[in-house]
């Protein structure tokens, strides 16, 4: 008969061993995407925060963000979340000027940004 001290350290053991299988076997197929589109927005923003006091970075940062964004919806690991991708990326078409953009972008809550609420759904909290 084993005793309840022999029980309780493999009882544990067996708990940490099998929630270290299941973590490695349950990747989440959104991370990447979900963490690129955070990292790209959350730069923009900070960048437009910045707009009055140095509009050239902005420039800078809005077009390396664009030149690569489509880097960031090619990891998009189903249709779901290019179509959310795609819808929060319509508010980039309709500013006619920069420092429009700037101005939404440093006062937008993405609490409510499609890419954000679709990457909930998947487990990943996004802040930008």
């Amino acid at each position: 008969m084993i005793g309840p001290r022999r029980v309780l350290p493999a009882a544990a053991l067996l708990a940490v061993a099998l929630s270290g299988a299941a973590s490695c076997s349950g990747d989440n197929p959104a991370t990447d995407f979900c963490t690129g589109y955070g990292d790209a927005m959350h730069g923009l923003v900070a960048a437009a925060r910045q707009y009055p006091m140095n509009p050239a970075n902005f420039t800078a940062t809005y077009k390396s963000t664009m030149d690569n964004i489509g880097k960031v919806r090619a990891k998009a690991p189903d249709e779901r979340l290019r179509s959310a991708f795609d819808r929060s990326m319509f508010t980039f078409s309709v500013f006619d000027n920069e420092a429009s953009l700037a101005d939404l972008l440093s006062r937008a809550d993405f609490s409510t940004n499609a890419v954000i609420l679709t990457c909930a759904e998947y487990g990943l909290d996004i802040t930008v």
